[in-house]
């Protein structure tokens, strides 16, 4: 029986945490065949001995990929260049090699959804936030980050939702080793500049409907200093390139392929970014000086409800 789904996971100097997130996808139970993809980008530490060691023990689930040579500090898109050309199954599903899935029904569940919903293009569900060490954080999901009253209150649904494109804009992030969507509406990403898990979400949904399981069946792990998200934090120059430039340019390119379908949103979405990463900066000045000061906070400033960032919307205010 041929695969039906290609679990994909990108590897890079994650040893610590790389036995279980491979152990989790492929102790899975599920009615089908299934294949796990694991590119690895020239790790330095023995995440490659782990991933042989798994080709060992799962001969029939595995497929791997080893670089001899680093290919994300090349600029090299991997996701892009080696990963999708690669997936030969109906469907994809995601986890990268720090985090890992929880419920060993986890494929079956969101497969089955996929089969008897054609017009869905992806599913994705709650996750466990821990830190490096495994210590439990708090559940990714309420995530309640904007004042999005409706779209929150549809989440919280036992039964979970169907969410528009436009809902996924402004839901922005989901927990990536949640996803499991149909590879043929993955194709057109590699028509982008990148293959941001933002992306993933937007073109992967568009023409049809995400749905979101109200579970949680994987964890999403936080803190890691070498992941993409951790090495940002502490560098205002890294923050801007790989979050504020990065993700405005992808929705952009996203309001060209859907033709500006969405327009409206993706501009608020921006917007939103932008004032994350001011608050991030914490710097007021910087951010009166862009323009965006006089738009932004009055546009958006009965909208957020965050506590982290109360005190800078405060303060914003009352320079205006």
């Amino acid at each position: 029986m041929a695969s039906i789904v290609t679990a994909c996971v990108l590897s890079y100097n994650h040893e610590k945490w790389l036995e279980k997130c491979l152990e989790s996808i492929c102790s899975q139970k599920t009615d089908y065949e299934f294949t796990v993809l694991v590119h690895d980008d020239c790790s330095t530490d023995g995440s490659k001995a782990i991933i042989e060691r798994f080709e060992k023990k799962y001969p029939a689930l595995m497929q791997t990929i080893y670089q001899e040579k680093n290919q994300y500090s090349q600029g090299i898109n991997i996701v892009q260049k080696y990963v999708i050309p690669a997936i030969k199954t109906k469907y994809f599903a995601i986890c990268e090699g720090d985090d890992y899935w929880c419920d060993s029904s986890k494929l079956q569940k969101q497969i089955d959804y996929l089969e008897a919903h054609p017009d869905c293009n992806i599913c994705f569900h709650d996750a466990n936030v821990v830190d490096p060490d495994d210590n439990f954080l708090k559940t990714f999901y309420p995530r309640k980050m904007w004042n999005d009253k409706e779209l929150y209150k549809r989440l919280e649904s036992p039964n979970g939702a169907n969410l528009s494109v436009r809902d996924m804009i402004m839901l922005d992030f989901t927990p990536t080793a949640s996803i499991v969507g149909r590879t043929e509406r993955l194709l057109p990403i590699l028509r982008f500049s990148t293959s941001l898990d933002l992306v993933v979400r937007l073109v992967t949904t568009y023409d049809g409907y995400a749905h979101f399981f109200n579970e949680i069946m994987s964890a999403y792990r936080t803190n890691n200093p070498n992941s993409a998200s951790g090495s940002i934090q502490n560098s205002p120059e890294k923050l801007k390139a790989s979050f504020l430039d990065r993700h405005v340019g992808l929705l952009r390119e996203f309001d060209e392929f859907t033709k500006r379908k969405y327009h409206d949103t993706i501009e608020h979405q921006i917007k939103r970014k932008e004032l994350i990463y001011y608050q991030h900066l914490n710097d007021i000045k910087a951010m009166k000086a862009t323009g965006v000061f006089n738009e932004l906070i009055p546009y958006e400033r009965l909208k957020y409800n965050a506590k982290d960032i109360a005190p800078f919307i405060t303060a914003l205010k009352k320079k205006k």
